[in-house]
């Protein structure tokens, strides 16, 4: 497992300068930004090389996007991504516990797909259902 940091512009992770390095002992090993308002680096975890880290980078980069776009309206602009994660958080809202945890079990089957599972997990988490 190496940690990748990369450039970001625009919401957008650069592959020029990407650097690697083992993850320090207790890393939490989960893709973060520098700020969630206006990214400038990215850091990703994988072992399957750079072209891997560029990909996680930028799919983590669109969720920071839509969570900000959703809490923070005119913050950033919208994008299709952005409106696909607030119809499914405003959809995970009205769901019941039940229900969020049975949706929890389906499948990812597409980039979008990966956004409306995180939008229900942000739901789930702020109303303290997850168990980790």
């Amino acid at each position: 497992m190496l940690k990748y940091t990369l450039r970001v512009h625009k919401f957008t992770a650069q592959a020029a300068n990407l650097t690697s390095e083992p993850p320090a002992v207790g890393d939490c090993q989960d893709s973060a930004v520098d700020d969630a308002q206006n990214p400038t680096q990215v850091i990703v975890y994988t072992t399957t090389g750079p072209a891997a880290a560029l990909r996680i980078a930028n799919r983590h980069l669109t969720l920071v996007h839509a969570r900000l776009a959703y809490t923070n309206p005119g913050a950033v602009g919208r994008t299709a991504d952005d409106i696909v994660y607030a119809e499914a958080r405003t959809r995970a809202e009205t769901l019941t516990p039940g229900q969020r945890e049975d949706e929890s079990m389906h499948t990812i089957h597409s980039e979008y797909d990966a956004l409306r599972m995180s939008a229900l997990f942000d739901v789930m988490d702020k109303h303290g259902e997850i168990d980790i």
